[in-house]
């Protein structure tokens, strides 16, 4: 028999440590007899369990007798419908079902068709299902009834985004504390301490972020995000004229695309982007978007005073 062992995180910034320490107690870890590790990273729960490259690779090793075990349910499945479909996979495949931690820990094998465990598992699947429901809906009601008293939700927008960031950092320097100038802009203190935080004591003062837009930068766009571009049917001529005019660099088997621009430019190829970096893209597609916004980021907080390069 071999241990089928299955994790899985939402986001790329997620940590699968809690899943690995409550395996790593159980004596599943990578190396130990008859253990295999199967993982998701970075794959949404809306994702259905069966559908999901892991558990794929996953199905393909299962063979009669041996067991899939996760560390808590909602790894594996969210709803009652996706924790159906899973047992009737392992029970077609006769491989058993564990979960190690949550209300469904006390049952050996949750795959199993008796009626006690079919009655157990719909039940407490149903009612953490209704729970989630339940907070979703207060949720949405309390934003309701905020909304209605004049409150509004969401981030607020940044310094940036209003188009201030000179005015708030000319106000600091005539001695507006960065209390006031939240206030007054509807902003957190944070944003504001991070706009002028080269003007405090003790700290170099950063090139004036006007002259930082105006400044050109060279960045090397990921094969995988060029390519998409290429194809994009909304992009400006200034964003299709930058493409035009970059350098295709080869390395090993993929590529990349070296792209001269005013960084506003840059900015709307990374939103033209936007669709590699979700959940829907590939893992490759992600790390590429990843890849580009931070090279991006890099750029626009050089120093100015001619391009600036930024490659693998």
């Amino acid at each position: 028999m071999s241990e089928l062992v299955y994790t899985r995180v939402s986001t790329d910034e997620q940590s699968t440590l809690r899943q690995t320490h409550l395996l790593a107690e159980a004596g599943l870890t990578g190396g130990a007899g008859g253990v295999r590790l199967f993982t998701d990273p970075a794959t949404s729960s809306k994702i259905p369990a069966l559908e999901r490259a892991g558990m794929r690779e996953l199905a393909g090793y299962a063979r009669p007798g041996d067991r899939l075990t996760v560390s808590e349910l909602y790894r594996l499945c969210r709803d009652l419908a996706d924790i159906l479909a899973v047992r009737d996979w392992c029970r077609t495949h006769e491989v058993k079902l564990r979960v190690l931690s949550g209300p469904l820990s006390g049952i050996v094998d949750l795959a199993a068709g008796d009626a006690t465990t079919t009655m157990l598992v719909n039940v407490l699947v149903s009612v953490g299902q209704f729970q989630r429901d339940l907070q979703n809906e207060l949720t949405r009601d309390g934003l309701a009834a905020a909304h209605a008293a004049g409150a509004t939700s969401g981030r607020r927008p940044r310094l940036e985004q209003l188009g201030v960031t000179g005015e708030v950092r000319q106000a600091y320097r005539n001695g507006t504390s960065i209390a006031a100038l939240a206030r007054e802009h509807d902003v957190s203190r944070v944003a504001v301490r991070t706009t002028v935080a080269d003007l405090m004591p003790g700290r170099p003062e950063q090139p004036d972020p006007a002259a930082v837009e105006a400044t050109p930068v060279r960045i090397e766009i990921p094969g995988a995000i060029a390519r998409h571009l290429t194809g994009h049917e909304d992009l400006g001529e200034a964003e299709r004229h930058a493409l035009r005019r970059g350098r295709e660099i080869r390395r090993g088997q993929g590529y990349s695309l070296q792209v001269t621009a005013l960084p506003t430019v840059h900015h709307t190829l990374l939103t033209a982007a936007a669709a590699l970096g979700t959940d829907r893209a590939t893992p490759a597609q992600r790390k590429a978007y990843r890849i580009y916004s931070g090279r991006l980021n890099a750029g626009i907080t050089a120093e100015t005073g001619g391009p600036a390069e930024f490659s693998a």
